[in-house]
C-alpha cells in the first residue's frame, strides 16, 4: 500500500471513530428530551436560579436591614416628594410670615436661575 492510501486508512477510521462518539452522545440527548421536554428543563432551570437568587436577595437584605430601609425610605420620600414640598412651604410660611419671599420661594427662584443658564 502507498502512504495515500494508508494516510487515507487512518483518516476513515478517525472519521468511523468521532461518528461513533457523536452517535453515542445524540442517542443520549435523544432518551434525555425523551424522558423531558425542552420547555420543561427550561422551566426548571429559570424558576431554580431565580428561587437561588431570590434566596441570595433575601440573605443580603437581612445582613444589611439599615441599608435596605434607607433605600425605602429614599424611593418614599422621591414618590411623596411633590406633597412634602406643598408642607414644607405651607409650614415655611407659617413660621416666617413677615418674609417677603418665603424661603421655598427663594429655594425655587435660585434653582429656576441655576437651570436656565
Amino acid at each position: 500500500m502507498s502512504a495515500d492510501e494508508t494516510n487515507l486508512a487512518a483518516d476513515r477510521a478517525t472519521r468511523d471513530a468521532a461518528r461513533a462518539v457523536f452517535d453515542e452522545r445524540l442517542a443520549r440527548v435523544r432518551t434525555a428530551l425523551a424522558k423531558r421536554g425542552v420547555g420543561q428543563r427550561l422551566t426548571h432551570e429559570v424558576t431554580t436560579r431565580a428561587r437561588e437568587a431570590a434566596g441570595e436577595s433575601v440573605a443580603v437584605a437581612r445582613d444589611n436591614r439599615w441599608v435596605v430601609a434607607a433605600v425605602v425610605a429614599a424611593l418614599l420620600a422621591w414618590f411623596a416628594r411633590r406633597p412634602l414640598l406643598r408642607w414644607g412651604s405651607a409650614l415655611a410660611d407659617r413660621l416666617w410670615p413677615g418674609e417677603p419671599a418665603s424661603r421655598w420661594q427663594r429655594l425655587r427662584n435660585w434653582t429656576a436661575k441655576r437651570i436656565t443658564r
